[in-house]
């Protein structure tokens, strides 16, 4: 009887800790947060425990270039997983092995030096991860990922971009234009609506659920099959379940269902309960893992379904959400909904002129350097369809025939360049590999198991997915900006137009 007791006791007590958060373990993804007013976090990847780097983790930082309040930001970040997680090691695109700033802190005094490096900050000399080596005691290893050649020859490639951006930005607004007036004429109102859900969704006026959602009625509507969309059903069902679910009441229901399980095990089983709830704790097991453990322990006692509703529909939902993951859901997200779309033609004209309006948006991604992987795989598969003189016919022909006054003109800014806009992509495609190679040698070098990687937004699509196929744990986070960064700073710094770092300080002495 004292035993059981005892047992109970402890129950309970372990109870309390999982839901008011005591900290029992250590850093993993999925249980990873930042303080609100410094960043957001985009995207969590928890690699599987069997993976062969799964003990490792990185916090991938999207760099906003010269944003003085994003730089700050992210200073603010790094201070933060220094305090709370001991980080040491930050590696950064842009420049290739040490780049540590600390001997700076030897020329003057800790307000001064903030001083000196807020003004190189706001001036786009430095970075975030500079001004906190410059500013801070800490002892932080500032690590450069490039091959300076590749570098060299991507910057070269950008400024040839950035030559002909502005004249080719305008000549697909203008086809865009031509593209929007002809739809009304050519699309069906099933096709529009389609169209405005998506423009919805990439406007962020629809969530991802909802969109999904949509997709799914449509795809039900038009007799497809979603049984090779097992990510995009499963999200569904999960958004679904998220919608239902009084998470309140599902804390309430696991504290009563341990206390309640605990009084009918014996003190073996009892300790085993204790022994795996610190284990989820300290993230050696995952939440399935440690759901499935108690569902299995319950066995016959307990009416998990009826007794405990909303604690059963909570381990429900974290089953399912095992099971997605965010690159795959997004890809199924895209095929789906080219299937939808040739599932909702009815003749050749809207199927070309979808194509054309998909290859016009996609060449637009490409000068504003927002391409996506499965944009890049598209364009590499589809190339001739990218030409904008295979258009001209067409577009000319359907402005008649609806009687429209605007007409299409032909350019060559497009055409001409389409093999330097396909060398910038390359050349940022084979950079990506390099990061990674450093990030792993110096991981291993190091014997760190954390580490922040620094790069722009244009490389988390590369980089996340290698990341993955390694089997890296990884973190997307993106520091809090409420003012548009001036992109002539970035540009400029670029070009090479500001003073190298070292050419500043010689100016402040």
């Amino acid at each position: 009887m004292r035993n059981k007791i005892c047992g109970r006791t402890m129950a309970l007590f372990l109870a309390q800790c999982l839901f008011y958060g005591i900290a029992l373990g250590s850093l993993s993804a999925r249980n990873f947060s930042i303080p609100f007013q410094y960043a957001t976090i985009k995207e969590v990847f928890e690699a599987k425990g069997a993976a062969q780097n799964a003990d490792r983790i990185i916090i991938h930082i999207q760099d906003a270039h010269c944003n003085y309040e994003a730089q700050k930001n992210m200073a603010g970040v790094l201070e933060y997983l220094v305090k709370e997680h001991n980080l040491k090691l930050i590696m950064v695109e842009g420049g290739s092995g040490n780049v540590n700033l600390s001997f700076l802190r030897a020329y003057s005094d800790q307000k001064a030096r903030e001083e000196v490096a807020d003004k190189y900050l706001k001036e786009g000399k430095i970075s975030g991860e500079e001004y906190l080596d410059i500013v801070s005691d800490y002892n932080l290893d500032l690590y450069g990922i490039e091959d300076e050649a590749l570098y060299d020859a991507h910057l070269a490639a950008f400024e040839k971009l950035d030559s002909i951006k502005d004249e080719g930005l305008r000549y697909l607004e203008g086809l865009a234009s031509i593209i929007k007036n002809l739809k009304p004429y050519i699309y069906t109102e099933e096709l529009k609506e389609l169209e405005q859900k998506e423009a919805d969704y990439e406007n962020k006026s629809v969530s991802l659920a909802q969109y999904c959602q949509y997709l799914k009625d449509m795809a039900q509507k038009k007799n497809l099959n979603l049984e090779d969309y097992p990510h995009l059903t499963t999200f569904s069902e999960t958004a679904r379940l998220e919608k239902e679910i009084d998470f309140p009441q599902a804390e309430s229901e696991r504290n009563a269902f341990i206390k309640d399980l605990a009084g009918l095990l014996d003190e073996k089983a009892v300790k085993e309960l204790i022994n795996k709830s610190q284990e989820f704790k300290s993230q050696k097991i995952t939440s399935e893992e440690y759901y499935s453990f108690l569902q299995a322990a319950a066995g016959q006692k307990l009416d998990l379904q009826h007794n405990y509703s909303q604690l059963n529909s909570y381990i429900t939902y974290i089953t399912l959400s095992k099971d997605i993951d965010a690159s795959d859901l997004l890809k199924e997200v895209n095929s789906i909904e080219e299937k939808i779309k040739e599932a909702c033609f009815i003749n050749s004209d809207q199927r070309k002129l979808n194509e054309i309006s998909q290859s016009l948006q996609i060449l637009t991604r490409f000068l504003n350097i927002e391409l996506t992987p499965q944009d890049y795989e598209y364009f590499k598969a589809n190339q001739p369809k990218f030409l904008t003189a295979s258009w001209m016919d067409f577009l000319t022909q359907n402005c008649r025939k609806h009687n429209l006054t605007m007409y299409p003109t032909a350019s060559g800014i497009i055409d001409e360049n389409l093999n330097a806009l396909d060398g910038f992509y390359q050349l940022g495609q084979a950079r990506e590999k390099v990061f990674i190679k450093n990030v792993v040698n110096k991981m291993d070098e190091s014997g760190q198991n954390l580490a922040v990687l620094i790069t722009g937004g244009f490389h988390t699509p590369g980089v996340t997915q290698m990341l993955k196929d390694k089997g890296y744990s990884y973190i997307v986070i993106a520091p809090v900006i409420t003012k548009k960064s001036d992109s002539s700073i970035y540009f400029s710094v670029l070009k090479g137009e500001k003073n190298r770092l070292e050419e500043a300080i010689n100016e402040e002495e």
